[in-house]
């Protein structure tokens, strides 16, 4: 199986997001800076996210996106399985709807396929987003969403006298 560009892409955004875990809504140039994403690209991913319940967007000078749930509740399968589609290796190999080949009978080509199918499920369904942002490192610690910093109240101590 290989993860084509979109997935990627959209990987990316869910992981910033993730990482960002403040709450806070984000903007797609914030995303698409901190992921090398092209912001096109975003702007057709994001939608799709969000229709799915995986992000949430707000409106306003002060919206963008943040994730609809906390990033151990999303897997890396369901955002895969969202933008790619099935996760079987080949279409004779699919849980549902396999297609049918004139090899199907005695095939031993299928029981492999089947089992790439069943391990890159098992390993992308155990993976969450949690998981990944806190495994994290290098440029993604680096260039990571913004957090708004938290307000702190200060108070100035006058001389006496």
């Amino acid at each position: 199986m290989w993860i084509n560009r979109r997935t990627d892409y959209a990987t990316r955004a869910v992981l910033a997001l993730a990482m960002a875990d403040d709450g806070q809504p984000h903007k797609l140039q914030e995303l698409a800076d901190a992921t090398s994403t092209p912001i096109t690209v975003l702007e057709q991913l994001l939608p799709q996210l969000r229709a799915a319940g995986i992000v949430r967007s707000e409106r306003g000078p002060t919206g963008g996106y943040r994730l609809n749930h906390p990033p151990g509740d999303i897997t890396l399968g369901r955002v895969v399985r969202l933008i790619q589609g099935p996760l079987a290796p080949i279409a004779c190999a699919t849980r549902h709807d396999p297609e049918g080949c004139p090899m199907e009978l005695g095939c031993s080509l299928q029981e492999t396929w089947s089992a790439v199918r069943d391990a890159t499920i098992a390993i992308l369904d155990a993976t969450t987003f949690a998981d990944l942002a806190a495994r994290a490192g290098g440029r993604w610690v680096d260039v990571a969403v913004p957090v708004a910093a938290p307000r702190v109240a200060v108070t100035a101590e006058l001389p006496a006298g």
